[in-house]
């Protein structure tokens, strides 16, 4: 008879347990989901670029050297070689603008932006979070599924509603599109004016993972001779500045100091990425510095043609 009452109250104890844990698990989602509403619902839908006939704000070409000539004590070598180019976000007429004004060449559109955006009617706009970081933390496969959701939703209701915010975080005083006639990402529009398209997914003010630093390598050296590179973000500063270099460097560190390459980058119209002026704050601005000065290093110590990887390299170079 002990032994019957003992089970029978060893269950009870059991099953309250269990009562307990399924009512705190209950609790926790329903905090996180609160959690994720109240993010979400901070992120704003602004307009990044109206769709006119225009270059982007921030366009600039490594061939725009004619006015650098007077900058004798910056070393040039290999600059106008690279055929890039880099820009703040654009529509889909800059866009037009920007494959024109390079003119007859196969154009990759380099994609650097973490958050989610699109084009509506050709008008560029995207999710603004606080420090534009909706998609902080979020791996690149969800930023894109989080980016299609939201402009499947547009198409669908084909209406959309942009929030009120500053001119620095939308350009236009636009306020509601009733007639949405086209909805499309990034890549269907660049896939539908003839670009290729690449996407790294980089939080604003912040910099690449060393993963994300491999594959750009690794895309770099299978580039076809004669590829233009466009590089953009939002604001095409930081983000676009930083892989405008690096880009310089896989090139030129053989033959071009560090320096020369980031004042050089800073002279064709770039942001002057040593004096962290644009960085989210001092220790984004000490990263983006110290990674920066790693892959000059790794791309002029280099002897087997990048076959050993960026990671690879930078866990020996910091271990020694």
């Amino acid at each position: 008879m002990f032994k019957k009452n003992k089970f029978i109250y060893v269950g009870i104890i059991l099953c309250i347990l269990i009562v307990i844990g399924f009512a705190y698990y209950l609790n926790t989602s329903k905090n996180k989901i609160v959690k994720s509403h109240k993010k979400y619902s901070k992120v704003k839908l602004v307009i990044d670029a109206e769709n006119k006939n225009i270059l982007p704000a921030k366009f600039r070409t490594t061939n725009d050297i004619i006015k650098l000539n007077e900058k004798k004590e910056v070393n040039l070598l290999g600059l106008s070689e690279l055929n890039a180019s880099g820009s703040g976000a654009f529509s889909k007429n800059e866009l037009i603008q920007i494959k024109n004004t390079i003119g007859n060449k196969p154009i990759i559109d380099v994609d650097l932006r973490q958050e989610s955006h699109g084009f509506v009617n050709g008008i560029g706009i995207s999710y603004y979070g606080k420090k534009d970081d909706a998609n902080l933390n979020l791996t690149s496969d969800e930023v894109i599924s989080d980016e299609n959701n939201k402009l499947n939703t547009i198409a669908k209701n084909k209406k959309v509603t942009f929030d009120k915010l500053s001119k620095k975080k939308s350009v236009s005083d636009i306020s509601v599109i009733n007639d949405v006639k086209t909805v499309q990402t990034e890549k269907e529009l660049a896939n539908s004016l003839g670009l290729q398209y690449l996407r790294i997914t980089v939080p604003d003010h912040k910099i690449p993972t060393n993963d994300q630093v491999d594959s750009f390598v690794n895309f770099i050296e299978t580039l076809p001779k004669g590829t233009w590179l466009h590089f953009h973000c939002r604001g095409g500063k930081g983000r676009t500045t930083t892989f405008l270099s690096m880009y310089d460097m896989l090139l030129n560190a053989k033959k071009v100091t560090f320096n020369d390459i980031m004042k050089r980058q800073k002279l064709i119209g770039g942001e002057d990425l040593l004096s962290g002026s644009d960085a989210g704050d001092k220790a984004d601005a000490e990263k983006r510095s110290k990674l920066l000065t790693y892959f000059y290093t790794y791309c002029h110590d280099n002897t087997d043609n990048f076959k050993t990887t960026f990671s690879q390299w930078l866990q020996r170079y910091t271990s020694n």
